[in-house]
């Protein structure tokens, strides 16, 4: 009832004691160091999306529109379409300034996660399995650190929040929408590359074959975050193992 340092440091004792408690699992300061120009580069990609997202914005109230584009070709549009007298420049010629500094540094972001993911030999193992790019097989490798913090390859889905929420009381017993816990970064990576995989990955394999019969019995949406976290469990497995991703028998697939 009466909170202060004398009490509060014997209760805390007291979990000790008993066992009340979890370890919390320190990264290395490598992953630490790799982690932090991962969250940087996509603060980056937030921040130019947001800015080529305006221009559009203010461009399309004058009746223009552009095509689909990216980085120096999206500016060269937005020059081109513009002209040199139009009204708009005063406001719009300071965002592409900001907007091509962003892609400097982000290209330099870019270059060095390549290299990181290139002199990994673990990373490259990784990135064998469908859908899993530079980008996600780094963020994964340096956001778990440590595979052997967890007991089975199946809790790793659940420390990344790709599981369902379970509330059970007597006859009550409902599984909700997943529980978004642990890293978003890694999760949102994870759920793209399970996109990739269902989508755009022409080959074959029997991950894609079971989330394709997933899409058509429970929904897109779904089926891509059950896929998310069977990507997850895998690469904790070939992480594990020191193998690479296995296609299965195209057969069956």
């Amino acid at each position: 009832m009466n909170k202060s340092d004398q009490n509060g440091a014997r209760g805390l004792a007291e979990l000790v004691r008993v066992g009340w408690y979890r370890e919390v699992k320190v990264k290395s300061e490598e992953s630490q160091k790799i982690r932090a120009i991962l969250v940087a580069r996509s603060r980056l990609v937030a921040i130019r999306r947001d800015i080529e997202n305006q221009v559009r914005s203010l461009i399309k109230e004058y009746g223009l529109l552009l095509p689909r584009a990216i980085g120096l070709q999206f500016r060269n549009q937005v020059c081109e379409l513009l002209g040199k007298d139009h009204q708009l420049l005063g406001v719009i010629a300071p965002l592409l300034s900001i907007h091509e500094q962003i892609c400097k540094q982000q290209s330099n972001f870019d270059n060095e996660v390549r290299q990181l993911a290139k002199s990994d030999e673990t990373t490259r193992r990784l990135m064998t399995v469908p859908g899993v790019g530079v980008v996600t097989a780094l963020t994964f490798r340096h956001t778990i650190d440590n595979p052997s913090r967890f007991r089975s390859a199946s809790s790793a889905g659940a420390y990344l929040g790709l599981t369902p929420r379970r509330n059970q009381s007597g006859e009550t017993d409902i599984n909700g929408k997943i529980s978004r816990w642990g890293d978003r970064l890694l999760r949102t990576y994870l759920f793209e590359a399970a996109t990739v995989l269902l989508y755009r990955t022409k080959k074959w394999s029997s991950l894609k074959a079971s989330g394709i019969k997933l899409a058509k019995r429970i929904g897109v949406r779904k089926a891509n975050v059950a896929i998310a976290r069977k990507i997850a469990v895998v690469l904790h497995c070939i992480w594990v193992d020191g193998t690479s991703f296995d296609w299965g028998r195209a057969k069956e697939a």
